[in-house]
């Protein structure tokens, strides 16, 4: 039996309850393509939504053997136990091309006049979580190569724990700087009272591309792992599993198989900003 774990904030703007139904929706799916691999137990067992932190644990701890992770979580459960693999990667649509990259931005209202990252200097800015890595890190590290410290480089920082929490902020002129996603400004756009964020908010600047969010797994044997992976790429690309995934996980279009490599960026970006799990994490000490 594998037991699949995720985050509560896997997408915005869909009821919890949903997000349940749907990921059971898959897990049922993927029990269904192990056992067409003629896995020995091929069950799925849905747990409660958890933080980063605890699904962190929960691989590393052998409470929990699959995991719909974002990609900074996946590093640091790496960096803690060399059996955790990313094996899947989800695909989304991004400048109008389905790939299993997305991207970073900082954003600004209109009225704030900033149209460089120099000129953030002195500023407001929101992050949302910081264990993120489109809401924190990334958008640091952008910060960082312009001259302007992440932390320190503000009159005053917020962590508001999530991507539309932070554009609602910048839309409202709580703060002057927003961090998150390439597609945060649309999604606000799409909630009532916000319908003329995409002309009041704009892009300051742009990452190079991220790996996509991961399924990470955290099992010892092979021909195990290889079925797991094979099951779930199938799971996610048939019909039903890309209508789950869909509703999910922020409009996944399916999955692809990947490797922990396509991670490696990331574990760079911390160094370059001399920061670690123990920085970001909540609770958890070096």
């Amino acid at each position: 039996m594998f037991r699949l774990s995720y985050y509560p904030w896997l997408t915005q703007n869909v009821p919890a309850a949903e997000i349940d139904r749907q990921i059971r929706r898959f897990a049922a799916l993927v029990a269904d393509q192990l056992e067409r691999l003629k896995d020995p137990d091929p069950r799925m067992e849905v747990l409660p939504p958890v933080d980063v932190p605890e699904q962190i644990s929960q691989l590393i701890e052998n409470r929990a053997e699959v995991a719909l992770m974002n990609p900074l979580g996946f590093v640091f459960a790496r960096n803690r136990s060399r059996i955790v693999s990313a094996v899947a990667v989800a695909l989304r649509i991004i400048d109008g091309k389905t790939g299993s990259v997305y991207f970073s931005q900082l954003y600004t209202h209109r009225k704030t006049g900033i149209h460089r990252l120099d000129q953030a200097r002195g500023r407001s800015i929101g992050y949302g979580e910081s264990y993120s890595t489109s809401n924190f890190l990334i958008p640091a590290y952008l910060l960082r190569q312009a001259g302007v410290h992440p932390l320190l480089g503000f009159d005053r920082i917020e962590f508001l724990k999530g991507h539309e929490v932070v554009a609602r902020a910048v839309y409202d002129g709580k703060v002057d700087i927003g961090a998150g996603h390439d597609g945060v400004i649309v999604d606000l756009a799409s909630q009532p009272g916000y319908s003329d964020a995409g002309n009041v908010l704009v892009q300051i600047v742009r990452s190079d591309p991220i790996p996509s969010d991961p399924v990470v797994v955290n099992v010892p044997d092979p021909a195990t792992r290889q079925r797991l992976q094979e099951a779930l790429v199938a799971a996610g690309n048939t019909p039903n599993g890309k209508e789950a995934l869909k509703i999910f996980w922020g409009n996944t279009q399916g999955l692809a198989a990947t490797d922990d490599s396509r991670y490696d960026g990331l574990s760079e970006a911390l160094k370059s900003l001399k920061l670690d799990e123990a920085d970001l994490l909540p609770n958890r000490k070096s």
